[in-house]
């Protein structure tokens, strides 16, 4: 009797292994080999004015590359690392899928870096343009996001004399803009922006133009809601950093002959900086009071004169004079041209004077109008290098 059970047992277990089996041993029938995939290492996307009886809305570029460019194995061969293509239709997901009627591998977007929005396309608003993009779960929420004065598909077809991938050389620039300059405002992910758009903030991203052979990064778009509205310089978006206290890399202020004798020009390299914005109510309006606070270096000095305290403190005062004034010609313009606050006002509003806020949200555009703003700034002079 026991020696059936064991056989019995032993058949079981011989065929529930013969199941299981087939199902580990076909672990990898749907594998694509590497050297097959194309990767898209960026995206354009731009509006398209159909012909009349068609139905397009979006051009939609994509830069496809291959395992080889990313390992630089096709630095001596005659082909190129990068291929860019376009469809256009009335989504972008029809785009995407118009894309296999042209591409003959499947593409793959985990290693999607960024996306380009072209300028007449971010004037329509980008929020619908993106939505695949924040529903897709291939798609990463750190894919950075950019605005082309211009057509997003032109920086794509630039071609960068160091880098082989015009994708992965814009998306470089973001980052060593960032943490060697002030003049281009903080990265922005699309999972950013739309944490910004749906909670009701309105953002600056960064700008790009196109040249032939390069991209120069600097200066920002101004987003009112999902709308590209206008541009801010690269000045002005070193007078934003300014006021919400945002630096990495620091900024460089030229004093122009800040002693009053000698015709020359000084330097000044500020690496740390400071704000705080102050809020309250006045006779039923809000005032708010930024207040800026800094450290800086003497970095270049062309009038060859020996510093002196009384000499550094007539720099302190020029230069401060010059951040306040560019500081408070950025809000007046952002008030009176564009009636759009970048600056996280009404944030501080709802934080600090909820009642008023909660009363008032709705016509906050024409409060921001009106609102009483005052800056100052403190930036003293901590180190003057070596004097010979």
């Amino acid at each position: 009797m026991e020696k059936k059970e064991t056989v019995s047992m032993k058949r079981r277990a011989l065929l529930l292994l013969s199941a299981v089996l087939p199902l580990l041993l076909g672990g990898c029938w749907d594998r694509v080999e590497i050297q097959e995939r194309l990767f898209v290492m960026a995206i354009a996307i731009d509006k398209n004015l159909p012909e009349k009886g068609k139905r397009s809305f979006y051009e939609f570029s994509a830069q496809f590359t291959e395992a080889r460019a990313l390992s630089g194995r096709l630095n001596n061969t005659n082909i190129s690392p990068i291929w860019n293509a376009t469809s256009t239709g009335p989504s972008i997901f029809e785009c995407i899928r118009l894309m296999a009627t042209r591409v003959a591998r499947q593409p793959y977007y985990e290693h999607l870096q960024i996306i380009i929005i072209g300028e007449e396309m971010a004037k329509e608003g980008i929020s619908h343009a993106l939505d695949l993009f924040f529903r897709d779960h291939e798609s990463r929420r750190k894919i950075k996001l950019v605005i082309a004065k211009g057509t997003g598909k032109s920086a794509l077809a630039v071609k960068p004399r160091l880098m082989p991938i015009s994708g992965q050389y814009i998306s470089r620039l973001t980052e060593e803009g960032e943490s060697k300059t002030a003049r281009l405002p903080d990265t922005t992910s699309i999972g950013q922006f739309s944490t910004n758009f749906h909670g009701g903030s309105n953002s600056v991203l960064p700008r790009i133009t196109i040249e032939p052979h390069e991209v120069k990064m600097a200066g920002g778009a101004i987003m009112k809601g999902d709308k590209l509205i206008g541009w801010l310089s690269d000045q002005e978006v070193k007078s934003l950093r300014w006021i919400n206290g945002t630096f990495s890399a620091g900024d460089e202020i030229i004093l122009q002959n800040p002693e009053g004798g000698t015709p020359g020009f000084t330097t000044m390299e500020v690496k740390a900086v400071r704000s705080q914005i102050h809020t309250e109510i006045r006779n039923g309006k809000p005032v708010f009071t930024v207040r800026v606070r800094g450290e800086g270096n003497l970095a270049e000095d062309g009038l060859k004169n020996k510093p002196t305290i009384e000499k550094l403190r007539k720099k302190e005062i020029q230069m401060n004079q010059i951040v306040q004034n560019k500081a408070e010609s950025l809000i007046k313009k952002m008030q009176n041209t564009y009636q759009t606050d970048i600056f996280g006002f009404g944030e501080e509003l709802r934080r600090h004077q909820y009642a008023f806020w909660k009363t008032h949200e709705n016509n906050w555009e024409q409060i921001f109008k009106d609102a009483e703003v005052h800056v100052s700034v403190e930036v003293f002079i901590r180190r003057i290098g070596q004097f010979k």
